[in-house]
C-alpha cells in the first residue's frame, strides 16, 4: 500500500512545527524529516507524528562516526519507519556501520545524480546488487529509496528503471516523487511538467509491491496540488 507524505524543507520559510501542522491539516499519511537544515539536537522538543521517516543529510557517509552516532541515537529513540541516505558517497563499510547501529528502522539507500559512486565507481543498480550480497554475507539487510526525479536527470526513463530495480530484487520501501526537465534536478511537482514522468505507471508498479511504500512528495512548493494529482491517478 502506498502511503503519501510531505517532507520538511529549508526552502519554504516554515518552521518544522508549521510544516507538521500543514501535513496534519491535509491528513497526510506520514511525514519525512529531512535533516538538510538542522541537527537532531534542534528538534528534540518537537512532537513528531507517530508515523514518520528520516532523510539523512547529503554527504552523511563522510561524517565522522562520532557525528553519525548523534543521528543514529535520534533514530533509535524515535523509531522512524525508514532512514534514507544518498548512495553517491556510500561505501560498504559505512553501510555495515549504519546497519549494525540502527535498531528498528529500515536503512534505505537512494539513487542520486550523477549515477556513480565515488568510492567504488559503480552505478546505483550495480552498487545495490553488491550491497545486497555484502549485507547477506554479514547477516544484515539493506533497502532502497527510489527517487523518480533523480532517475530522470541521471538519464534513465523512470518507469523502466523502477522495473529494472525490482527485477534485480532491489527492495524498495521509500520513494521520492518529483519531476524535472531531464537536465537540472529542479524538484518540480508531480504533474506539473509537460510530457513529464508517467506517475500513474510508477504508482501502479509500487502498488504491486506487497508491503507499505512510503512515498514522499519531495519538492518545495505546491505540495497540496501534487498530493491531489497523485491521489487522483
Amino acid at each position: 500500500m502506498i502511503k503519501f507524505g510531505f517532507q520538511s524543507s529549508k526552502y519554504n520559510n516554515l518552521t518544522l512545527e508549521q510544516e507538521l501542522q500543514f501535513s496534519d491539516n491535509n491528513k497526510i499519511d506520514f511525514f519525512d524529516v529531512f535533516f538538510d537544515d538542522y541537527h537532531p539536537d534542534d528538534i528534540k522538543n518537537v512532537a513528531l507524528p507517530e508515523t514518520f521517516t528520516v532523510h539523512l543529510p547529503g554527504g552523511f557517509a563522510k561524517f565522522p562516526q562520532s557525528e553519525q552516532l548523534k543521528y543514529i541515537d535520534f533514530i533509535n529513540r524515535c523509531s522512524p519507519k525508514t532512514v534514507t541516505c544518498h548512495f553517491c558517497d556510500f561505501s560498504l563499510e559505512s553501510l555495515e556501520f549504519l546497519c549494525r547501529n540502527i535498531n528498528n528502522s529500515k536503512l534505505c539507500i537512494e539513487n542520486t545524480p550523477p549515477d556513480w559512486n565515488e568510492n567504488c565507481s559503480k552505478n546505483y543498480l550495480d552498487f545495490m546488487k553488491a550491497a545486497n550480497e555484502f549485507a547477506s554475507q554479514k547477516g544484515l539487510k539493506v533497502y532502497a529509496t527510489f527517487d523518480t526525479g533523480h532517475a530522470k536527470v541521471a538519464g534513465h526513463e523512470p518507469v523502466s528503471y523502477l522495473k529494472q530495480l525490482i527485477e534485480n530484487e532491489i527492495d524498495i520501501f521509500t520513494v521520492h516523487l518529483h519531476d524535472n526537465d531531464g537536465i537540472q534536478d529542479s524538484h518540480r511537482p508531480a504533474g506539473s511538467v509537460y510530457n513529464g514522468i508517467n506517475f500513474a505507471a510508477i504508482l501502479e508498479i509500487l502498488n504491486s509491491i506487497n508491503h507499505d511504500i512510503y512515498a514522499v512528495i519531495e519538492h518545495w512548493n505546491n505540495n497540496y496540488n501534487a498530493l491531489e494529482y497523485l491521489t487522483s491517478l
